[in-house]
């Protein structure tokens, strides 16, 4: 009887948890689906809600607060670029064409969604990703993709700059312009060029995106010698 006891009430948690899940994964996707239609600036937690078909107020028992939310659908516009990362770890190129390679294809997909990616590689919460990424990929398992050591260092460091920092110590002994001595400022120089980009394709969402992706890359280039 003990153990029938026990097992029944591993079912119900387990048929909780489960619970728990899926209605994360409906507000995520209810969020997603928002983003790619609105934009995320004219999203909120009223409008999630009611296109999940919850109340207001049941999403603060998943979620922290609509940023939080708002990170984990962002995942979702990730798919390409994180693809393409899982293609270019099978493909037999030298450190420093992997380099650029990275750098095209994430900065193909932040210009294509620039408010998007501000907010998450410079907004609230953009000081520590990696758990907000970690928990996206067990809620969606079959979305996340295989790298090599390299790439899987970038694709989950914390922060945009350690991010950077992580993929320009692939190149550390390909180039001259890149030394130990100097790794720290050429990071910071990437990271703010590529943020002023995109500041200025948010403030002017008719820019070519192309264009300003091909700009970042030149200053890219150029400051390591890639």
């Amino acid at each position: 009887t003990e153990r029938r006891h026990f097992q029944m009430s591993l079912n119900a948690n387990n048929s909780k948890e489960l619970q728990k899940k899926q209605n994360t994964i409906t507000f995520i996707n209810a969020a997603t689906e928002m983003i790619a239609e609105l934009g995320i600036e004219h999203i909120s937690i009223r409008k999630i809600a009611e296109k999940a078909g919850f109340h207001n107020s049941t999403i603060y028992l998943y979620f922290k607060d609509l940023d939080e939310l708002l990170l984990l659908a962002s995942m979702k516009f990730f798919q390409k670029y994180s693809h393409s990362l899982s293609l270019l770890s099978k493909t037999a190129t030298t450190s420093g064409e992997t380099f650029i390679k990275i750098w095209d294809y994430f900065l193909t997909t932040v210009f294509k969604w620039p408010n998007l990616f501000f907010n998450f590689f410079y907004g609230k919460r953009s000081d520590d990703l990696t758990p907000y990424m970690n928990h996206y990929y067990e809620l969606y398992p079959e979305e996340r993709n295989e790298y090599t050591d390299d790439i899987h260092n970038m694709y989950y460091g914390k922060n945009i700059e350690e991010r950077s920092s992580n993929l320009l110590k692939t190149v550390l002994n390909e180039t001259d312009k890149v030394t130990a001595d100097n790794m720290d400022m050429v990071n910071e120089i990437i990271v703010s060029y590529c943020k002023y980009k995109l500041e200025q394709k948010r403030a002017n969402m008719d820019l070519d995106n192309t264009k300003l992706k091909d700009e970042c890359l030149h200053v890219i280039s150029y400051v390591t010698g890639v």
